[in-house]
């Protein structure tokens, strides 16, 4: 059966990744509607631990998996660690005298639990004793509901994810009112749109923007702007030394570098490199989705061997964040850049629905959100396949973790920090393996 199986950050208050939770969705499923919850967690278990494997497809961080009540009562943890998994209780799941006695045995196991959909209703107050995370929908809730959840259950030393926040303003607010955990893509959401000049100190960064447009490169004006900037001299080195390249000795020189590298790959570490430096004051998290966007655009249309013309797949990818990195209208960057037409049209929206560049960008778009009827209708368009999708999806993810740690150490030693325990009641930064013992801390006897 084809499958897609993707991820979504989970951010802590200081916008650093905390967890994913896990996606799914059968291809034939988002017609037919022929498989239940239970089956769909079913095939993210084994897709996600026998299949792919959760390091992979996590980088250390836990997951978020969704249980109805059949797989709450099941045995299907025995194939996960606690440590890296959160069961997440369906809405549908009621919390009846058996589920309530599943969810004693699961903490005695080491697992977090936390409650999907929380409203100020008799369900979550019924569930409130016996979980770890409440997890509030901002689209379904009111600025006032999503306060008065809060202030009721972080009086039980519940941590509180705020999902579905689409807005830099939700977020703000989200944080105002205490909220722990942000789920939903307003990082990658413009704040301020405005037309003023780019600060003069990122003015090397659309020198070398601009350069690489040119069909033909000039090598050594690119190595002066590269060798007069450090940081781009040690973006280049570090991306020449990283698992994404395998040259028999270190590259030590720019010169040498630009030489190795060639015309095509030199284009995208510039613009890999730009960015980065165009974004240097917005969350990592967002330079690392544009990097994600670039190459799984990138992955895509090789995959479904698109042509695209002159225009480059994985700028589309990385383009399409520009306004969130610069906070300012995308048309207008894309002036000042004077870029492709057709690079354009795709981005502003201006394509049509079966132009090949509109439909990539419309298919990452849509699996960054589990929209997967968007996903399965397009990738039925370009005549690409959910499971070549799927290995497009894991490729970009790999490529995206080595390129992008190998230059930032900060995120490298972030990655090997203490895992992040979010049982009530211990510390969410402990490096200790919950216990039966640790994992009841601070919450009242379970009801049996």
């Amino acid at each position: 059966m084809e499958v897609y199986l993707g991820r979504q950050p989970i951010l802590d208050n200081a916008l650093k990744v905390a967890g994913y939770e896990l996606l799914f969705r059968s291809s034939h499923a988002n017609f037919c509607d022929s498989i239940d919850d239970v089956g769909a967690t079913s095939q993210v278990i084994v897709n996600a631990v026998l299949g792919v494997g959760l390091d992979r497809l996590l980088g250390g961080k836990p997951a978020f998996i969704n249980f109805d009540r059949t797989l709450l009562l099941g045995d299907w943890t025995t194939l996960m660690p606690p440590d890296k998994v959160v069961i997440e209780i369906l809405e549908s799941v009621q919390p009846d005298q058996e589920v309530i006695s599943a969810c004693n045995r699961l903490h005695t196991q080491g697992y977090a639990l936390a409650l999907d959909d929380c409203l100020g209703d008799a369900r979550t107050a019924a569930f409130a004793p016996f979980v770890d995370l409440l997890k509030v929908d901002f689209r379904q809730t009111t600025p006032l509901d999503q306060g008065q959840i809060l202030n009721r259950y972080k009086k039980l030393s519940l941590k509180m994810v705020a999902e579905k926040v689409e807005t830099d303003a939700e977020f703000r607010r989200a944080h105002q009112q205490g909220y722990d955990y942000f789920q939903g893509y307003f990082f990658a959401r413009p704040t301020v749109l405005q037309a003023a000049r780019l600060p003069p100190s990122q003015a090397n960064s659309l020198r070398l923007m601009k350069q690489i447009q040119r069909e033909e490169l000039d090598f050594d004006a690119i190595e002066d702007l590269v060798r007069r900037d450090v940081s781009f001299s040690r973006s280049l080195l570090k991306y020449l030394n990283s698992a994404a390249f395998h040259f028999a000795s270190r590259v030590e020189s720019v010169r040498q570098g630009l030489f190795l590298l060639g015309t095509d790959e030199i284009r995208k570490w510039a613009w890999m490199a730009s960015l980065t430096s165009l974004g240097q004051n917005r969350p990592v998290v967002l330079m690392t989705h544009v990097l994600m966007r670039g190459r799984f655009c990138e992955t895509i249309a090789a995959s479904a061997r698109l042509t695209s013309g002159a225009a480059d797949p994985f700028l589309l990818g990385m383009f399409s964040l520009l306004d969130a990195i610069l906070q300012r209208p995308l048309a207008g960057i894309l002036d000042d850049l004077n870029i492709a037409s057709s690079l354009r049209h795709a981005l502003v929206g201006l394509a049509d629905r079966d132009d090949p560049l509109a439909q990539i960008l419309r298919i990452v778009r849509s699996y960054e959100l589990g929209d997967w009827l968007e996903v399965t209708r397009t990738a039925r368009e370009i005549g690409i396949t959910a499971d070549a999708l799927g290995t497009c999806y894991l490729e970009s993810l790999s490529w995206v973790e080595s390129v992008a740690l190998n230059d930032d150490p900060g995120g490298k030693a972030d990655r090997l920090a203490a895992p992040i325990v979010f049982h009530r009641g211990v510390a969410h930064t402990s490096a200790a393996h919950p216990s039966a013992q640790t994992s009841s801390a601070g919450r009242p006897a379970l009801r049996h």
